[in-house]
């Protein structure tokens, strides 16, 4: 049962070290992050996971208490409004604030359609991907280990929470995971500009078929361009030099369920 316990000092540990989690140094030193907002608070719970402690104005717990009540937490302190804002990284916050456990592994690559992100750096362009990936219902979402941090706050924001319900990985080495899946059968399709890039509609697309997306001022590497299957390329008009990563993702993720539905 929680305990419910007031904390009236900026210089308590338990705020000191919420604050120390908004840098990703201190992440993955203790192996926690920060969510904020009854929204992402609730859909962390719905996900079937429990907050390790939750942190609230007594204003916010007279709105929101269904969401503490339902959290399966131990520890929730009650704070002011004004020491709530000294941890709050939000413009307008809501006076919740949950610390979580980062899981120790990631998710199975699984049959089905994939999304595949190289050192896509921008945490809001990278939540944006997860949660239009888990709204499309794209299978897996892979990321290199340079992408921006799934639980920067910015990234948890723009996902919506995506990160909690999407098969998200995380691998080392982007080339060699390309090179493997290929190897057990399947096509990967690399997003680049016009050249020699195929247009995405002509494509036939198959339902475990994987789109990669590259980094928002250079696109996909040399190196892994050269393990796909051949490389793709959204029309536009003469005069657009480019999309923003995420809405390039967005089409082509559009694609794959369009195109891979039932084959």
């Amino acid at each position: 049962m929680a305990v419910y316990s007031p904390i009236s000092s900026k210089n308590n540990e338990k705020i000191k070290t919420v604050r120390k989690l908004f840098d990703k140094k201190y992440r993955l030193q203790f192996g926690l992050f920060v969510l904020e907002g009854h929204k992402l608070v609730y859909d962390y719970i719905r996900s079937g996971s429990n907050p390790v402690q939750i942190f609230v104005t007594e204003e916010a717990l007279e709105k929101y208490g269904y969401i503490v009540d339902s959290a399966g937490c131990h520890e929730v302190y009650v704070l002011s409004r004004e020491l709530y804002l000294h941890i709050s990284s939000e413009s307008a916050p809501q006076g919740i604030l949950a610390v979580c456990r980062i899981p120790e592994k990631n998710g199975d690559f699984c049959s089905g359609k994939a999304v595949i992100l190289e050192s896509v750096r921008d945490a809001g362009n990278l939540g944006t991907v997860i949660r239009t990936a888990v709204a499309f219902g794209i299978d897996n979402i892979v990321l290199s280990s340079d992408c921006a941090d799934i639980y920067n706050p910015k990234t948890l924001r723009a996902a919506m929470g995506g990160v909690f319900f999407g098969n998200v990985l995380v691998v080392d080495d982007l080339c060699a995971f390309v090179e493997d899946i290929r190897k057990k059968g399947r096509r990967v399709f690399a997003a680049m500009p016009a050249g020699d890039a195929v247009d995405v509609r002509d494509v036939d697309i198959r339902s475990d078929d994987c789109m990669v997306i590259g980094n928002e001022g250079n696109g996909i590497s040399a190196s892994l361009a050269a393990l796909c299957t051949c490389n793709v390329t959204i029309p536009m008009r003469g005069d657009t030099e480019s999309l923003n990563a995420s809405a390039a993702a967005s089409i082509l993720m559009w694609e794959l369920v369009r195109g891979g539905n039932g084959q």
